[in-house]
This record gives C-alpha cells, structure tokens and sequence, in this order.
C-alpha cells in the first residue's frame, strides 16, 4: 500500500507491506487522511516527545530510528476483520478515526 512515511526528519511517500489484521482487530481502506501538526512536529522532535510522554507515565509508542507511517487522522471503509473478532460492522461500511482513545492507563495514540 501507499503511504507516508517518517525516515529519520524526512516524510516519503513509499509502498510498504499490505497489513493483516490481527484478533480484535479489522482492516480497512484508506479514503482521505491528513498529515497533521503533532505529525510534523513529532517528524522533528520525536525523541523530546517520546520523553516527555515517557515523563508523564505514559509508554514508548514508536522507535524513532525506525520507519513510521505517520496520519492519524483518517476516514476508512472496513474491508475485513481479524480472526476471533466481532463483526460489529459489516464490510464498507465508513469510519472516521479519533487519533487517541482512551485506555486502561490512560491516552493511547492511533493509527
């Protein structure tokens, strides 16, 4: 699939490995998505916001020497669920991502 991104402080738009869904969770197409300001901020100071989240109580949610495809913000259509999964909403049906949902310790990012 398409998709951008982060290498380093550069953003590419690249092809990378088609996803699987794993249990609980499902799959879906792309339709729009924005690169937003905490992406571009996070694509030049990742390390001070990975401390600072750490800092908080929070926990590392990306490897800044790794490659990141960053958009956290999107409308998708379900394409497919994962094995063991509820199938709460039938294929193409369209979603609209919340960047960060609440969890058991707290915010969690997305996407």
């Amino acid at each position: 699939m398409r998709a951008v991104v982060r290498r380093g402080t550069t953003l590419s738009v690249d092809t990378v490995a088609d996803p699987v869904p794993g249990a609980g969770e499902v799959l879906s197409r792309t339709l729009a998505c924005g690169i937003c300001g905490s992406d571009l901020h996070i694509l030049h100071h990742a390390d001070h916001v990975i401390a600072l989240a750490n800092s908080a109580g929070g926990h590392t949610w990306m490897d800044p020497s790794a490659d990141v495809v960053f958009g956290h913000e999107f409308c998708t259509e379900i394409v497919d669920v994962g094995p063991g999964t509820e199938q709460r909403f039938k294929s193409g049906t369209q979603v609209c991502a919340v960047p960060f949902v609440l969890g058991r310790t707290g915010p969690e990012i997305v996407g």
